[in-house]
C-alpha cells in the first residue's frame, strides 16, 4: 500500500560536469535517511552512474515475519511473504523511464540475508535476526552522476502526489531544492573527533573457525553440497564520523558497487566490488566473483599473483560452480534459451586483491517481474554455496548467529521497473560505538583450513587498518 503512484515522467535537468558524488552526499547527510549508491571505480559496463538521494516519502521495512509501510501521511502494518510485500510497495509507484538515465526515482536501501529464508522452502535451524531483514526508503527525487558523459542529472517524480498538475508543480519546486543544494557550498564541518579504537575482537576464534571448516569439509566429502561460504565477524569499538571514515573507505577501497546508507539506528559503508543482479528493460545480468589473490606492493610480484589466480585450478573451480548456480537461479525466472555466460573466470584487480569475475545474463519472462528476478537469486550463489538450501543450512549450523546485512543486497528498485543490486561485501556497520565487518570465503573438498582464514584476514586488513588509525578522521598512526 502507498500514497500512489505517477503516470508523468519524471522531470530533468542536466548540468554540465560531473559533480562529486561525495560531496553531494555531504550536503544531504544531514537530512533524513540520506543514501549514497556511489561507482567508485568507473567503467561503461558496470560502474557509470552514482546516485544521491535524500528524504524519502515512504519507508517499508520487514522483520520477523511483520512489515510496516511508513509515509508522511500514514503508518500500515502489513504480515505475510516480505517479497509480496516488496511488490506491493513497488507496484503503485511506477514513472516512464528516462532514456539514458538508470534512476527515475526509486527505493534504495538493502535486503538482509535472513531474507533469503523467506525465498526458499525451509526455516529450521535459523539464528534470529539482529535487526530488519528489509529496509527500502522511496525517494522522489535525486542527483544521478553520469561519469562517463561528464554531467549530473537532476531528477524529479512529483510523488507522492498523483494529481498531473500537483505533481508538475512538485517536480518545478524538488529540481528547484536540488539546483540549490548543487550550487551551495559545503555544510559547515562538525567538531571532529578520535575515534579511540580498540583492538579487534573476533566473534569466531581461529579455533573455531577452523573446526567449522574441517565439519564443512566433512559435508562435502558426503555428497551434500560441493561448495559452502563460511563467514566470521569482526568488531572494534570506537567513535568514528561516519561520512569522514567512508571518505577514507573510498580513498583505499573505492568499488563499483559502493553505498552509504545512514539508517535509523546504523550506517552502513558499503565498498563491494560485486553485483548481485540488474535489470534493463527484461534483460537481467548477474557477476559473481570467487576467488581471490592479495595484491603485491612489488609491480612484478603483483602481476604473477594476477597471473596465477587466473590459472588456479581451486579458485577456477569455486567460480565455475557458482556461474553455474547463477545460470540456473536466473534459468527460473529467464526465457528458454536466453541465458548466456558472457565473461567466465575473468581477472579483475581492485586495490588490495585480485579476484575472478564471471558474467550471466538472461531475458526475463513475460510472466515474471523483478521481484521474481530478485527472489530467485537471492542471496548471491557466491555468498553460500551449492547447492543453495543446503549451503545455507549448513551457514547456519556452523556459523552459529545472524549474518545480517552481510551478504545480503545494498541498491535501488527504480519507478521505472529497472533495479540493481550489489552484494554486501566489504562491508563496515557502525552501531551503538562500534564498527562490524564480516569476511569469507568459500570452502571446497580441498581446500586447506589455514589457508582459508588467512585468505579471509586478506580480505578484512586494509578496513581494519583504516577503523584502527587513530586522530580525527582516522588520520595519523596506528593504534
Amino acid at each position: 500500500m502507498t500514497d500512489g503512484g505517477g503516470s508523468l515522467p519524471a522531470a530533468v535537468r542536466t548540468l554540465p560536469g560531473v559533480q562529486d558524488p561525495l560531496s553531494l552526499l555531504e550536503r544531504v547527510e544531514r537530512e533524513p535517511y540520506p543514501a549514497l549508491l556511489f561507482s567508485g571505480r568507473v567503467d561503461r559496463d558496470a560502474g557509470r552512474f552514482s546516485v544521491i538521494a535524500s528524504d524519502p516519502f515512504q519507508i517499508l521495512r520487514f522483520r520477523r515475519g511483520r512489515g510496516i509501510l511508513k509515509s508522511r501521511r500514514r503508518e500500515v502494518m502489513l504480515e505475510g511473504d516480505p517479497w509480496k510485500m516488496l511488490r506491493q510497495a513497488l507496484d503503485p509507484v511506477r514513472v516512464p523511464g528516462i532514456p539514458g538515465i538508470p534512476f527515475a526515482g526509486g527505493a534504495i536501501g538493502y535486503l538482509g540475508y535472513g531474507l533469503g529464508r523467506c525465498a526458499v522452502p525451509w526455516r529450521r535451524g535459523a539464528p534470529p535476526s539482529e535487526g530488519p531483514e528489509l529496509h527500502l526508503a522511496f525517494y522522489d527525487r535525486a542527483f544521478v552522476v553520469d561519469h562517463l558523459e561528464h554531467c549530473t542529472h537532476l531528477v524529479a517524480t512529483g510523488l507522492p502526489e498523483t494529481a498531473p498538475a500537483r505533481q508538475r508543480e512538485k517536480q518545478m519546486l524538488d529540481l528547484a531544492r536540488l539546483i540549490r543544494t548543487a550550487a551551495s557550498g559545503p555544510p559547515r564541518p562538525s567538531p571532529r573527533r578520535d575515534p579511540a579504537p580498540s583492538a579487534p575482537s573476533f566473534r569466531t576464534s581461529l579455533g573455531d573457525y577452523l573446526r567449522a571448516i574441517r565439519r564443512a569439509k566433512e559435508h562435502l566429502s558426503e555428497g551434500e553440497i560441493y561448495q559452502v561460504n563460511l563467514s566470521h565477524r569482526v568488531e572494534v569499538e570506537g567513535d568514528w564520523d561516519p561520512f569522514p571514515l567512508y571518505r577514507k573507505l573510498m580513498d583505499i577501497h573505492g568499488a563499483r558497487f559502493s553505498a552509504y546508507l545512514a539508517l535509523a539506528d546504523r550506517v552502513v559503508l558499503c565498498a563491494s566490488p560485486e553485483r548481485l543482479v540488474r535489470l534493463e528493460g527484461k534483460r537481467a545480468e548477474t557477476r559473481p566473483i570467487k576467488g581471490t589473490r592479495a595484491r603485491s606492493a612489488d609491480p612484478g610480484e603483483d602481476v604473477r599473483a594476477a597471473e596465477t589466480l587466473a590459472l588456479a585450478p581451486k579458485e577456477r573451480a569455486e567460480n565455475v560452480m557458482i556461474v553455474d548456480l547463477a545460470r540456473n537461479d536466473l534459468g527460473r525466472v529467464c526465457a528458454p534459451g536466453s541465458v548466456k555466460v558472457e565473461d567466465l573466470c575473468r581477472v579483475e584487480s581492485l586495490p588490495s586483491v585480485h579476484h575472478l569475475v564471471s558474467r550471466v545474463s538472461g531475458i526475463l519472462r513475460s510472466d515474471r517481474d523483478r521481484v521474481d528476478l530478485v527472489r530467485a537469486l537471492f542471496p548471491g550463489g557466491s555468498m553460500t554455496g551449492a547447492p543453495k538450501i543446503r549451503a545455507m543450512e549448513i551457514i547456519d549450523e556452523l556459523e552459529g548467529g545472524d549474518r545480517g546485512i552481510y551478504s545480503g543486497s545494498v541498491g535501488y528498485f527504480s519507478f521505472d521497473g529497472d533495479l540493481d543490486l550489489n552484494i554486501v561485501i566489504r562491508t563496515v556497520i557502525l552501531r551503538q560505538g562500534a564498527a562490524r565487518l564480516q569476511v569469507g570465503g568459500a570452502i571446497l573438498v580441498d581446500s586447506d583450513p589455514e589457508g582459508e582464514y588467512q585468505e579471509t584476514l586478506d580480505k578484512a586488513r586494509p578496513i581494519l587498518d583504516l577503523l584502527q588509525r587513530r586522530g580525527p578522521d582516522g588520520e595519523g598512526e596506528h593504534a
